[in-house]
């Protein structure tokens, strides 16, 4: 008899664990509605026979992509500078204590405390006789909760779950910070260019207003043609204030990220040349898994299923132990009865709160299919990123070799009219035409590299912040 009864104990604790107990997705299950493969990433990567030693921090990575001295500097003082990073950083350590003291709410809890009193007694006899008696007493007690239904322990794993994700949001964070800083940069350094050869520019037109100026006045030309002239010096002019204004923006912009009033740069003559051999997975669940914004989403539905099963284990009683530390050292009866009186008044069940609680658990399963559906939303924005990336950064490495055909062209046809000018075929209002020709076709190259650096940017961020760039094969690229 008292082993079926030991038994069925057993076995009825075990089907409340087993009700209580949270079970966490696998990654393939998450995953079973994407496509097996990315269609576009076999437009860009090329796949090396070498084994080099692969580098997969993502300042590095950014660092071999580019090999840009200034650019360097600007993500090194950003690493320690950078607000956000701090604030990211500060909630590292919020979630890192709530976690040590979910930790610490599976252990027994001892608290002490100190009664003093004091008894003052007067006599009215003659002679008056007082007496003072002071009686301080140190005592302890015992509490622990039997975390039998696994409150305690989900409530435990939910919010290490949660530090977890914050660990990752800080190497996201990171990496949106570096690409940021990457594209202003970039965009700072066309601007300055295009500003010079707007300049320029400018003075070209200004002299062939001029000189278009003369021979309408000589009856040489159509006065239509002065209106051109003085429309392409015009809007050469607003084009040195959109770019004056873009640089200003992108400079202020740097200064915020940077959290500095001065940018640490060496007067960038070019834009760098990237670096275009990668090694890219073609296998989604393993892309998409090891980007910290997905290893961030699938924390916090960790987090959210630990949380319902914590708001289901709220549902049965509490069972705890209590006792007083001063009576479990006395080894009398009466403190072995105070002991008793205290294990057995420490089973508590939910009743009237109940149907809060039964609410709070219908919450927090919606909040969980809510988490669910969130993070198939983020894979699948994820995956169709990398394949817009794939994509956009084979066409603009095509634009790229089109600009660079058109800017040998223009240089071409420069240096043919620049002969034909020394011998005077043509005039210099022609010439003069033709070598603003040349700097709009260079300011034309230095707008498609710049946004091909900026596809390789995203490029960087969507594979999260890693395209297994070799340290060793690049001395020689």
């Amino acid at each position: 008899m008292q082993h079926s009864l030991k038994y069925g104990i057993q076995i009825a604790l075990s089907l409340m664990l087993l009700a209580c107990s949270a079970k966490l997705p696998h990654t393939k299950t998450l995953t079973s509605s994407l496509p097996l493969e990315f269609h576009n990433t076999n437009l860009i990567h090329l796949n090396d026979s070498k084994t080099p030693k692969i580098s997969t921090n993502p300042k590095e990575q950014m660092e071999l992509l580019f090999l840009d001295s200034n650019l360097n500097a600007l993500l090194q003082t950003a690493l320690s500078k950078n607000l956000d990073l701090q604030i990211t950083q500060a909630r590292i350590l919020q979630t890192q204590s709530q976690l040590k003291s979910a930790w610490g709410s599976l252990f027994p809890q001892v608290s002490g405390n100190l009664n003093t009193s004091t008894n003052h007694t007067r006599t009215n006899t003659t002679p008056t006789l007082e007496s003072h008696n002071s009686n301080s007493r140190i005592g302890a007690t015992l509490s622990w909760e039997l975390d039998l239904f696994g409150r305690l322990r989900h409530n435990k794993n939910a919010k290490e779950s949660l530090y977890q994700k914050s660990l990752q949001d800080l190497e996201n964070a990171k990496i949106t910070l570096f690409a940021n800083i990457a594209t202003l940069y970039f965009t700072l350094v066309e601007t300055t260019q295009n500003i010079i050869l707007t300049q320029e520019n400018i003075t070209h037109y200004q002299e062939a207003l001029e000189l278009t100026r003369l021979k309408v006045e000589n009856g040489l030309l159509d006065s239509t043609e002065l209106f051109k002239k003085q429309d392409l010096l015009t809007e050469e002019q607003n084009a040195l204030e959109r770019l004056k204004s873009t640089q200003e923006e992108s400079k202020n912009a740097l200064l915020i990220l940077l959290d500095s009033n001065k940018l640490p740069l060496k007067n960038p003559k070019s834009l760098p040349t990237p670096k275009t051999q990668f090694n890219l997975a073609n296998l989604p669940a393993d892309t998409l898994f090891s980007r910290p914004d997905i290893k961030a989403a699938l924390f916090s539905l960790h987090a959210q299923i630990y949380t319902k099963a914590n708001a289901k284990a709220s549902l049965f009683p509490i069972i705890s132990l209590n006792a007083n530390i001063n009576a479990i050292l006395d080894s009398n009866s009466q403190a072995s009865g105070n002991l008793a009186w205290g294990l057995a008044s420490a089973l508590s069940a939910p009743l009237l709160n109940r149907t809060q609680l039964t609410q709070n658990y219908f919450l927090q399963d919606a909040l969980l299919k809510e988490s669910y559906l969130t993070l198939q939303q983020t894979l699948k924005n994820a995956f169709f990123e990398i394949e817009n990336a794939s994509f956009n950064t084979n066409n603009a490495h095509t634009q790229l070799q089109n600009s660079q055909k058109r800017l040998q062209n223009a240089q071409n046809y420069y240096t043919f009219s620049l002969n034909r000018h020394s011998v005077g075929l043509i005039d210099t209002l022609e010439h003069t035409l033709n070598s603003a020709s040349l700097n709009n076709a260079k300011k034309s190259l230095n707008t498609t590299k710049t946004q091909n650096l900026k596809t390789l940017v995203i490029l960087y961020k969507v594979f999260g912040g890693n395209l297994n760039l070799y340290k060793d094969s690049y001395a020689n690229n």
